[in-house]
Protein backbone atom coordinates (compact mmCIF):
# COMPACT_ATOMS: atom_id res chain seq x y z
CA UNK A 1 0.00 0.00 0.00
CA UNK A 2 1.46 3.54 -0.76
CA UNK A 3 1.33 6.37 2.17
CA UNK A 4 0.44 9.00 0.56
CA UNK A 5 -2.02 10.72 2.99
CA UNK A 6 -5.18 11.65 2.14
CA UNK A 7 -4.96 15.27 1.17
CA UNK A 8 -3.93 14.15 -2.63
CA UNK A 9 -7.50 13.28 -3.07
CA UNK A 10 -8.94 16.74 -2.18
CA UNK A 11 -5.67 18.73 -4.04
CA UNK A 12 -5.22 16.27 -7.00
CA UNK A 13 -7.35 12.85 -6.94
CA UNK A 14 -9.68 14.47 -8.85
CA UNK A 15 -12.06 16.25 -7.03
CA UNK A 16 -13.95 19.60 -7.03
CA UNK A 17 -12.77 23.42 -7.39
CA UNK A 18 -15.18 24.14 -4.88
CA UNK A 19 -15.10 21.04 -2.74
CA UNK A 20 -13.65 17.65 -2.00
CA UNK A 21 -15.89 14.39 -1.42
CA UNK A 22 -16.72 13.53 2.61
CA UNK A 23 -16.98 9.97 3.39
CA UNK A 24 -20.55 8.37 5.03
CA UNK A 25 -20.96 6.09 7.63
CA UNK A 26 -24.39 4.98 6.14
CA UNK A 27 -24.61 1.33 5.50
CA UNK A 28 -26.36 -0.25 2.36
CA UNK A 29 -27.69 -3.59 0.50
CA UNK A 30 -29.02 -3.74 -2.32
CA UNK A 31 -31.45 -6.30 -3.81
CA UNK A 32 -31.30 -7.34 -7.27
CA UNK A 33 -32.18 -4.50 -9.74
CA UNK A 34 -33.77 -2.38 -7.15
CA UNK A 35 -32.30 0.01 -5.64
CA UNK A 36 -32.59 -0.34 -1.36
CA UNK A 37 -31.49 1.97 1.05
CA UNK A 38 -31.09 1.52 4.80
CA UNK A 39 -30.19 4.43 7.49
CA UNK A 40 -27.35 4.04 10.10
CA UNK A 41 -27.66 5.21 13.39
CA UNK A 42 -24.75 8.18 14.30
CA UNK A 43 -22.50 8.04 17.44
CA UNK A 44 -25.10 10.05 18.76
CA UNK A 45 -28.59 9.52 20.06
CA UNK A 46 -29.85 12.62 18.60
CA UNK A 47 -29.37 12.24 15.05
CA UNK A 48 -29.23 10.06 12.01
CA UNK A 49 -27.08 10.09 8.88
CA UNK A 50 -28.80 10.69 5.55
CA UNK A 51 -29.90 6.81 3.54
CA UNK A 52 -27.61 6.06 0.81
CA UNK A 53 -29.79 4.15 -1.88
CA UNK A 54 -27.82 2.07 -3.60
CA UNK A 55 -28.42 -0.50 -7.09
CA UNK A 56 -27.38 -2.96 -9.49
CA UNK A 57 -23.37 -3.19 -8.97
CA UNK A 58 -22.89 -2.52 -5.34
CA UNK A 59 -23.17 -5.28 -3.12
CA UNK A 60 -22.20 -5.02 0.80
CA UNK A 61 -19.40 -2.98 0.61
CA UNK A 62 -18.09 -3.26 -2.91
CA UNK A 63 -18.35 -1.41 -6.62
CA UNK A 64 -17.93 -3.86 -9.22
CA UNK A 65 -17.06 -2.08 -12.71
CA UNK A 66 -15.92 -3.18 -16.17
CA UNK A 67 -13.27 -2.13 -18.14
CA UNK A 68 -13.37 -2.75 -22.03
CA UNK A 69 -10.25 -2.61 -24.09
CA UNK A 70 -8.78 -5.22 -26.28
CA UNK A 71 -5.91 -7.11 -25.22
CA UNK A 72 -5.54 -8.89 -27.77
CA UNK A 73 -5.33 -8.75 -31.88
CA UNK A 74 -4.14 -5.11 -33.54
CA UNK A 75 -5.05 -2.74 -30.95
CA UNK A 76 -3.85 -5.01 -28.16
CA UNK A 77 -0.67 -2.53 -27.07
CA UNK A 78 -3.27 0.39 -26.70
CA UNK A 79 -5.67 -1.75 -25.29
CA UNK A 80 -3.30 -3.17 -22.73
CA UNK A 81 -1.78 0.39 -21.92
CA UNK A 82 -5.30 1.63 -20.87
CA UNK A 83 -6.44 -1.34 -18.74
CA UNK A 84 -3.26 -0.64 -16.77
CA UNK A 85 -4.02 3.16 -16.04
CA UNK A 86 -7.91 1.66 -15.31
CA UNK A 87 -5.80 -0.88 -12.48
CA UNK A 88 -3.07 1.42 -11.41
CA UNK A 89 -6.09 3.87 -10.82
CA UNK A 90 -8.57 2.25 -9.34
CA UNK A 91 -5.57 0.21 -6.63
CA UNK A 92 -4.76 4.21 -5.75
CA UNK A 93 -8.82 4.51 -5.00
CA UNK A 94 -8.88 1.22 -3.05
CA UNK A 95 -5.82 1.30 -1.48
CA UNK A 96 -5.12 4.91 -0.26
CA UNK A 97 -8.68 6.08 -0.16
CA UNK A 98 -10.20 3.64 1.44
CA UNK A 99 -12.45 3.42 -1.44
CA UNK A 100 -15.52 5.37 -3.15
CA UNK A 101 -16.67 7.43 -0.08
CA UNK A 102 -13.87 6.16 2.07
CA UNK A 103 -15.31 2.87 2.17
CA UNK A 104 -16.75 1.29 -1.05
CA UNK A 105 -13.92 -0.91 -2.80
CA UNK A 106 -13.90 -1.12 -6.13
CA UNK A 107 -13.84 -4.51 -8.06
CA UNK A 108 -13.03 -4.57 -11.99
CA UNK A 109 -13.86 -6.81 -14.37
CA UNK A 110 -11.27 -7.00 -17.39
CA UNK A 111 -12.88 -7.82 -20.90
CA UNK A 112 -11.26 -7.94 -23.89
CA UNK A 113 -12.98 -6.67 -26.71
CA UNK A 114 -10.58 -7.58 -29.68
CA UNK A 115 -11.76 -4.40 -30.99
CA UNK A 116 -15.22 -6.00 -31.89
CA UNK A 117 -18.18 -4.55 -31.41
CA UNK A 118 -19.99 -8.34 -31.34
CA UNK A 119 -17.76 -9.24 -28.60
CA UNK A 120 -18.38 -6.25 -26.48
CA UNK A 121 -22.02 -6.50 -26.86
CA UNK A 122 -22.20 -10.50 -25.59
CA UNK A 123 -19.33 -9.69 -23.11
CA UNK A 124 -21.64 -6.42 -21.73
CA UNK A 125 -25.14 -8.79 -22.08
CA UNK A 126 -23.54 -11.33 -19.68
CA UNK A 127 -22.70 -9.01 -16.71
CA UNK A 128 -25.45 -6.12 -17.60
CA UNK A 129 -27.48 -7.28 -14.33
CA UNK A 130 -23.90 -7.15 -12.12
CA UNK A 131 -22.29 -4.43 -13.20
CA UNK A 132 -22.38 -0.85 -11.96
CA UNK A 133 -20.94 0.77 -15.03
CA UNK A 134 -18.16 0.76 -18.13
CA UNK A 135 -15.31 2.88 -16.36
CA UNK A 136 -12.80 2.57 -19.62
CA UNK A 137 -13.17 1.49 -23.26
CA UNK A 138 -11.54 2.32 -26.30
CA UNK A 139 -13.13 2.69 -30.01
CA UNK A 140 -15.90 4.16 -31.25
CA UNK A 141 -17.67 0.73 -33.13
CA UNK A 142 -17.37 -0.52 -29.36
CA UNK A 143 -18.67 2.50 -28.05
CA UNK A 144 -21.96 2.64 -30.21
CA UNK A 145 -22.64 -1.26 -28.99
CA UNK A 146 -21.59 -0.78 -25.49
CA UNK A 147 -24.20 1.83 -25.78
CA UNK A 148 -27.23 0.14 -26.61
CA UNK A 149 -27.69 -0.60 -23.16
CA UNK A 150 -29.03 0.81 -19.94
CA UNK A 151 -25.58 0.94 -18.52
CA UNK A 152 -23.43 4.03 -18.01
CA UNK A 153 -20.95 3.66 -20.09
CA UNK A 154 -17.21 5.75 -20.09
CA UNK A 155 -17.02 6.70 -23.82
CA UNK A 156 -14.25 5.19 -25.70
CA UNK A 157 -13.71 8.11 -28.32
CA UNK A 158 -14.11 11.57 -27.96
CA UNK A 159 -17.40 12.16 -30.57
CA UNK A 160 -19.76 14.75 -29.82
CA UNK A 161 -22.65 12.87 -31.02
CA UNK A 162 -22.39 10.28 -27.83
CA UNK A 163 -23.61 13.10 -26.44
CA UNK A 164 -27.23 12.19 -26.96
CA UNK A 165 -27.18 8.98 -25.27
CA UNK A 166 -27.94 9.96 -21.82
CA UNK A 167 -26.03 6.79 -20.74
CA UNK A 168 -22.64 8.06 -22.21
CA UNK A 169 -19.98 9.19 -19.93
CA UNK A 170 -16.93 11.41 -21.60
CA UNK A 171 -13.53 11.65 -20.02
CA UNK A 172 -13.55 15.47 -18.17
CA UNK A 173 -9.70 16.00 -19.74
CA UNK A 174 -9.86 14.64 -23.56
CA UNK A 175 -11.96 17.79 -25.64
CA UNK A 176 -14.49 16.34 -28.01
CA UNK A 177 -12.78 15.89 -31.73
CA UNK A 178 -15.51 18.17 -32.58
CA UNK A 179 -14.17 20.79 -30.11
CA UNK A 180 -10.13 19.81 -31.18
CA UNK A 181 -10.90 20.90 -34.77
CA UNK A 182 -12.85 24.04 -34.15
CA UNK A 183 -9.58 24.94 -31.86
CA UNK A 184 -7.29 24.32 -34.66
CA UNK A 185 -8.32 25.60 -37.04
CA UNK A 186 -9.11 29.39 -35.01
CA UNK A 187 -5.84 29.07 -33.56
CA UNK A 188 -4.17 28.55 -36.87
CA UNK A 189 -6.45 30.79 -38.90
CA UNK A 190 -4.19 33.53 -40.65
CA UNK A 191 -1.00 31.57 -40.60
CA UNK A 192 -2.22 29.54 -44.12
CA UNK A 193 -1.72 31.12 -47.41
CA UNK A 194 -3.30 28.06 -49.29
CA UNK A 195 -6.59 27.29 -47.48
CA UNK A 196 -7.53 24.02 -44.87
CA UNK A 197 -8.05 21.24 -46.58
CA UNK A 198 -9.76 18.03 -44.43
CA UNK A 199 -9.02 14.57 -44.34
CA UNK A 200 -10.59 11.43 -42.56
CA UNK A 201 -12.36 8.26 -42.76
CA UNK A 202 -16.07 7.42 -43.26
CA UNK A 203 -17.40 7.20 -39.96
CA UNK A 204 -18.59 9.17 -36.94
CA UNK A 205 -14.91 10.26 -35.81
CA UNK A 206 -14.65 11.92 -39.21
CA UNK A 207 -18.16 13.53 -38.97
CA UNK A 208 -17.24 14.50 -35.69
CA UNK A 209 -14.45 16.70 -36.97
CA UNK A 210 -15.67 18.05 -39.93
CA UNK A 211 -18.52 19.26 -37.47
CA UNK A 212 -15.91 21.35 -35.90
CA UNK A 213 -14.45 23.21 -39.02
CA UNK A 214 -15.38 27.02 -38.66
CA UNK A 215 -16.20 27.71 -42.31
CA UNK A 216 -16.66 24.56 -44.75
CA UNK A 217 -12.71 23.19 -46.03
CA UNK A 218 -11.13 23.73 -49.55
CA UNK A 219 -11.20 20.39 -50.12
CA UNK A 220 -12.73 17.15 -48.03
CA UNK A 221 -11.77 13.79 -48.30
CA UNK A 222 -13.23 10.61 -46.42
CA UNK A 223 -11.70 7.41 -47.24
CA UNK A 224 -12.73 3.89 -46.51
CA UNK A 225 -11.88 2.71 -43.14
CA UNK A 226 -8.69 0.31 -43.86
CA UNK A 227 -7.22 2.62 -46.48
CA UNK A 228 -3.55 2.45 -46.66
CA UNK A 229 -2.65 3.97 -50.06
CA UNK A 230 -3.19 7.50 -49.60
CA UNK A 231 -1.74 8.93 -53.14
CA UNK A 232 -5.38 9.63 -54.51
CA UNK A 233 -6.16 11.63 -51.43
CA UNK A 234 -3.11 13.60 -51.47
CA UNK A 235 -3.55 14.45 -54.94
CA UNK A 236 -6.83 16.28 -54.10
CA UNK A 237 -5.44 17.81 -51.22
CA UNK A 238 -2.66 19.19 -53.28
CA UNK A 239 -1.71 23.20 -53.29
CA UNK A 240 -3.81 23.49 -49.73
CA UNK A 241 -1.85 25.41 -46.67
CA UNK A 242 -2.81 23.20 -43.85
CA UNK A 243 -4.63 20.07 -43.65
CA UNK A 244 -7.03 19.31 -40.96
CA UNK A 245 -6.31 15.62 -40.20
CA UNK A 246 -8.65 13.18 -38.75
CA UNK A 247 -7.18 9.36 -38.87
CA UNK A 248 -5.28 6.60 -36.77
CA UNK A 249 -1.93 7.18 -35.90
CA UNK A 250 -0.47 4.80 -38.78
CA UNK A 251 -2.59 6.77 -41.62
CA UNK A 252 -1.12 9.98 -40.27
CA UNK A 253 2.46 8.71 -40.69
CA UNK A 254 1.78 7.12 -44.09
CA UNK A 255 -0.29 10.64 -44.71
CA UNK A 256 2.72 12.67 -44.05
CA UNK A 257 5.11 10.11 -45.64
CA UNK A 258 3.01 10.40 -48.96
CA UNK A 259 2.74 13.98 -49.17
CA UNK A 260 6.71 14.20 -48.51
CA UNK A 261 6.81 12.21 -51.79
CA UNK A 262 4.31 14.16 -53.90
CA UNK A 263 6.61 17.29 -52.80
CA UNK A 264 3.32 19.01 -51.10
CA UNK A 265 4.51 20.00 -47.36
CA UNK A 266 1.13 21.14 -46.26
CA UNK A 267 0.44 21.79 -42.36
CA UNK A 268 -0.44 19.16 -40.34
CA UNK A 269 -3.42 19.88 -38.39
CA UNK A 270 -4.03 16.77 -35.91
CA UNK A 271 -6.94 14.92 -33.19
CA UNK A 272 -5.48 13.63 -30.37
CA UNK A 273 -6.32 10.48 -31.56
CA UNK A 274 -4.28 10.70 -34.59
CA UNK A 275 -1.14 11.11 -33.16
CA UNK A 276 0.70 8.59 -30.95
CA UNK A 277 4.86 8.81 -30.63
CA UNK A 278 5.47 4.90 -31.54
CA UNK A 279 3.90 5.40 -34.94
CA UNK A 280 6.75 7.14 -35.57
CA UNK A 281 9.22 4.88 -34.60
CA UNK A 282 10.14 3.87 -37.87
CA UNK A 283 10.65 7.41 -39.18
CA UNK A 284 13.89 9.30 -38.80
CA UNK A 285 12.23 12.04 -37.67
CA UNK A 286 8.26 13.85 -36.93
CA UNK A 287 7.34 16.49 -38.92
CA UNK A 288 8.44 19.81 -37.16
CA UNK A 289 4.72 21.06 -39.12
CA UNK A 290 2.75 18.44 -37.49
CA UNK A 291 0.63 20.26 -34.73
CA UNK A 292 -1.65 18.20 -32.43
CA UNK A 293 -4.99 19.09 -30.80
CA UNK A 294 -5.80 17.78 -27.14
CA UNK A 295 -2.27 17.22 -25.97
CA UNK A 296 -2.58 15.31 -22.75
CA UNK A 297 -0.34 17.17 -19.77
CA UNK A 298 3.36 16.26 -20.46
CA UNK A 299 4.65 13.38 -18.12
CA UNK A 300 7.25 14.94 -16.82
CA UNK A 301 5.29 17.84 -15.93
CA UNK A 302 6.32 19.44 -12.24
CA UNK A 303 2.34 19.34 -11.28
CA UNK A 304 0.37 17.74 -8.69
CA UNK A 305 -2.00 15.93 -11.01
CA UNK A 306 1.28 14.48 -12.95
CA UNK A 307 3.08 13.89 -9.60
CA UNK A 308 0.23 11.61 -8.62
CA UNK A 309 -0.08 10.00 -12.21
CA UNK A 310 3.46 8.92 -11.84
CA UNK A 311 3.23 7.92 -8.36
CA UNK A 312 0.04 5.73 -8.88
CA UNK A 313 1.66 4.60 -12.10
CA UNK A 314 5.04 3.64 -10.03
CA UNK A 315 6.13 0.69 -12.12
CA UNK A 316 4.85 1.18 -15.44
CA UNK A 317 6.35 1.85 -18.27
CA UNK A 318 3.27 4.71 -18.74
CA UNK A 319 2.45 5.59 -22.52
CA UNK A 320 -0.33 8.42 -22.95
CA UNK A 321 -2.87 5.34 -23.49
CA UNK A 322 -2.08 4.50 -19.55
CA UNK A 323 -3.01 7.99 -19.06
CA UNK A 324 -6.06 7.72 -21.06
CA UNK A 325 -7.12 4.73 -18.97
CA UNK A 326 -5.99 6.38 -15.68
CA UNK A 327 -8.27 9.68 -16.80
CA UNK A 328 -11.41 7.31 -17.80
CA UNK A 329 -11.15 5.69 -14.04
CA UNK A 330 -10.35 9.64 -12.69
CA UNK A 331 -13.50 10.80 -14.16
CA UNK A 332 -15.55 7.98 -13.13
CA UNK A 333 -14.64 7.76 -9.57
CA UNK A 334 -14.98 11.61 -9.79
CA UNK A 335 -18.83 10.78 -10.33
CA UNK A 336 -19.22 8.18 -8.51
CA UNK A 337 -18.06 10.39 -5.09
CA UNK A 338 -20.75 12.85 -6.14
CA UNK A 339 -23.14 10.57 -5.91
CA UNK A 340 -22.07 9.01 -2.79
CA UNK A 341 -22.51 12.72 -1.48
CA UNK A 342 -25.67 12.94 -3.27
CA UNK A 343 -27.05 9.97 -1.16
CA UNK A 344 -27.70 7.90 -4.64
CA UNK A 345 -24.92 5.65 -5.79
CA UNK A 346 -27.01 3.89 -8.38
CA UNK A 347 -26.87 3.95 -12.11
CA UNK A 348 -29.25 7.01 -12.14
CA UNK A 349 -27.30 8.70 -9.58
CA UNK A 350 -24.11 8.69 -10.96
CA UNK A 351 -25.16 9.87 -14.51
CA UNK A 352 -27.26 12.74 -12.55
CA UNK A 353 -24.11 13.31 -10.72
CA UNK A 354 -22.67 15.14 -14.03
CA UNK A 355 -24.72 18.25 -13.31
CA UNK A 356 -23.78 18.62 -9.76
CA UNK A 357 -20.05 18.28 -9.98
CA UNK A 358 -19.43 21.82 -11.16
CA UNK A 359 -15.60 22.80 -12.40
CA UNK A 360 -13.31 19.85 -11.88
CA UNK A 361 -9.28 20.70 -11.57
CA UNK A 362 -7.20 17.64 -12.55
CA UNK A 363 -4.47 19.33 -11.30
CA UNK A 364 -2.49 18.91 -14.06
CA UNK A 365 -2.00 22.86 -14.86
CA UNK A 366 -4.94 22.99 -16.92
CA UNK A 367 -8.14 25.27 -17.11
CA UNK A 368 -10.83 23.72 -15.10
CA UNK A 369 -13.60 21.58 -16.99
CA UNK A 370 -16.89 20.80 -16.39
CA UNK A 371 -20.14 19.26 -17.76
CA UNK A 372 -22.58 20.78 -19.86
CA UNK A 373 -25.63 18.49 -20.11
CA UNK A 374 -23.49 15.37 -21.26
CA UNK A 375 -20.90 16.94 -23.11
CA UNK A 376 -17.72 17.77 -21.57
CA UNK A 377 -16.48 21.18 -21.76
CA UNK A 378 -12.62 20.91 -21.74
CA UNK A 379 -9.21 23.36 -22.74
CA UNK A 380 -8.29 22.19 -25.77
CA UNK A 381 -4.14 22.76 -25.35
CA UNK A 382 -2.41 22.49 -29.07
CA UNK A 383 1.07 20.57 -28.74
CA UNK A 384 3.51 19.85 -31.02
CA UNK A 385 6.12 16.67 -31.41
CA UNK A 386 9.20 16.30 -28.73
CA UNK A 387 11.01 12.79 -28.55
CA UNK A 388 12.49 14.44 -25.51
CA UNK A 389 9.28 14.03 -23.60
CA UNK A 390 8.04 10.45 -22.95
CA UNK A 391 4.52 11.56 -24.86
CA UNK A 392 6.16 13.05 -27.22
CA UNK A 393 4.28 16.23 -27.34
CA UNK A 394 4.85 19.10 -25.51
CA UNK A 395 2.71 22.61 -25.41
CA UNK A 396 3.36 25.30 -27.65
CA UNK A 397 1.37 28.75 -28.12
CA UNK A 398 2.73 29.25 -31.30
CA UNK A 399 1.85 28.24 -34.92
Amino acid sequence: MRTKPRVWLALVALMLVAAACTPSSSSTTTSGSAPVATTAASDTTTSTEPALVTGVGVEGDTIRLAAFYPTSGALADLGTDMLDGQRAYWAYVNDDLGGVGGRFQVVLDEVDTKYDPDVAKSELTARESAVFGVSGSLGSPVTETLLSADVPVMVGSAVAVWGTDPDAVFDLTVPTFRDQVAALVNWWEGSSDGGVGFVAPAGVYGDDCLAGMPTPPETVVRFPPGTTDFGNAVGELSGVGAVVTCVAPADLVRLVATFDLAGERPAILATSAAFDAAAWAVQESVPERLWVAGAPPEFEADTPGMTLFREVTEGLEATPWTFAGYTQAATFHLLLEQAFDDGDLTRSGVLAARSHLGDVDFGFGRAPSRFEGTLPVVEVVIGVPDPETRFGLRETATP
